[in-house]
């Protein structure tokens, strides 16, 4: 089929755009096209409609979020309907001040950027794991592919993951991490060295400083809620300690100047894990990941190990974590091997195991942090997003009242954060300041 101009001109014949109310920016028509034909690799259809439906569902902290349905005759005459998943920069005024001062917009759409470089260079195994995205607006939204329509869904934040879903995970990281080394190796420098800028870390730094210390303040009063403080070995006291340890997470997410750096995820929480399950069994067989807004320089057992942290329970890290930490291993030398490359000349095992030991530190203190926001039910934290003044607490002044308000009424919720407590109270026994 010839373009002979007339495709353009059924495209504006035939567009309709239904405006809604709503807080969101409207989608121009010439972003709508440039998806639809990025999409389908074609220009040859006839764009009919398009409209944003609004997702009420709280799927992560730093966006809102719709879908994009459009309607148009593809190059045989026959019409199609088609759906995008849209992220949109926060309209909650705390969220908008965050994402603002964080940079988390610029970050997420540099790293769709670096993905498609990545696609040029012929390192394909990025498509496996990475959302493609159509367009980015770094200051207004990104629209990336509905991952719903090829059956992909979140993974429930609300349960430990098991076994075989953890392993489908660390796939996908393996092949993400790989990415990255392959990437170097054939462009001879290093990402920190060719994005600088961009790699700068967008979370825990001194803009955020705050929302740390909101975290900390938080962890504390708990430490004394559960009845978890007292002497540690050393005769510090726990509290103390943890506010400590837990201060330096600045310093934790910088670069190593030790171990092989990758381009890491940096926020792999369970909203952020998509998990597609084989029909019949119910078994995990296909995993993306999305929201790369933290994205950052390190290495590769800071996603290993915080994945883990946030996602299973206690009594499975104590039975399984070092067996799924070598079996990473293997995974990201079977991707490097595709691409001709030795891992003991990149990382060795004994370096890698290494690093999970420092990486264990980070993904401890991150769950402490996360979970007495991102464990709250789904329905009851749209109580905090729609009062501006329980946002600003939750975000910028001490999480406790989060606690004291689920911990009783919510057995998962009470839980989850008692052994992410306890997980810390170990980690302190051995910390020296």
């Amino acid at each position: 089929m010839e373009d002979d101009g007339t495709t353009n001109k059924c495209k504006k014949h035939y567009v309709n755009f239904y405006k809604q109310e709503s807080i969101v920016e409207d989608i121009p028509e010439t972003h709508v096209l440039k998806s639809i034909e990025k999409k389908l690799g074609t220009n040859h259809y006839c764009l009919l409609t398009y409209k944003t439906e609004i997702i009420d569902k709280r799927l992560g902290f730093l966006g809102d979020y719709c879908y994009l349905q459009v309607s148009y005759l593809n190059e045989h005459g026959a019409k199609e309907n088609s759906s995008f998943f849209v992220k949109y920069f926060p309209t909650a005024e705390i969220l908008a001040r965050l994402a603002r001062e964080l940079g988390s917009f610029e970050k997420e759409s540099f790293v769709y950027k670096l993905f498609k470089q990545f696609a040029k260079d012929d390192i394909n195994i990025i498509d496996n794991v990475a959302t493609k995205c159509y367009v980015c607006k770094c200051d207004s939204y990104v629209i990336l592919e509905n991952l719903a329509d090829c059956s992909f869904e979140p993974a429930d934040k609300r349960a430990d993951l098991d076994y075989d879903t953890v392993l489908v995970v660390l796939q996908a990281l393996a092949q993400l991490h790989a990415s990255s080394i392959v990437y170097e190796i054939k462009s001879g420098k290093k990402l920190i060295e060719s994005y600088p800028g961009e790699l700068v870390e967008s979370f825990y730094n001194a803009t955020n400083r705050k929302n740390t210390e909101a975290s900390i303040k938080g962890i504390s009063e708990s430490i004394g809620l559960f009845d978890l403080d007292g002497p540690l070995k050393n005769g510090k006291r726990f509290s103390d300690v943890a506010g400590c340890l837990c201060g330096e997470i600045d310093d934790l997410v910088k670069p190593s100047g030790k171990y092989r750096n990758v381009l890491t995820h940096g926020d792999l929480w369970a909203n952020n894990v998509m998990l597609k399950r084989d029909e019949k069994s119910g078994k995990a067989v296909g995993c993306k990941l999305v929201d790369f807004q933290c994205a950052r320089y390190a290495p590769p057992a800071y996603d290993v190990l915080s994945f883990i942290y946030l996602t299973t329970s206690r009594e499975f890290r104590r039975q399984h974590l070092y067996e799924l930490t070598g079996i990473y291993y293997s995974y990201l030398e079977r991707n490097l091997k595709r691409f001709g490359c030795n891992i003991d000349d990149i990382l060795s095992f004994d370096d890698f195991m290494e690093s999970c030991e420092v990486a264990k530190k980070f993904a401890i203190v991150l769950a402490a942090f996360y979970f007495p926001l991102v464990l709250i039910d789904n329905e009851k934290i749209e109580e905090y997003f729609a009062d501006e003044e329980l946002n600003a607490k939750a975000i910028f002044d001490n999480r406790i009242h989060l606690v004291l308000k689920h911990k009783d009424e919510d057995e998962f919720y009470r839980n989850r954060i008692v052994q992410s407590l306890q997980d810390l109270k170990e980690l302190c026994q051995n910390y020296e300041n």
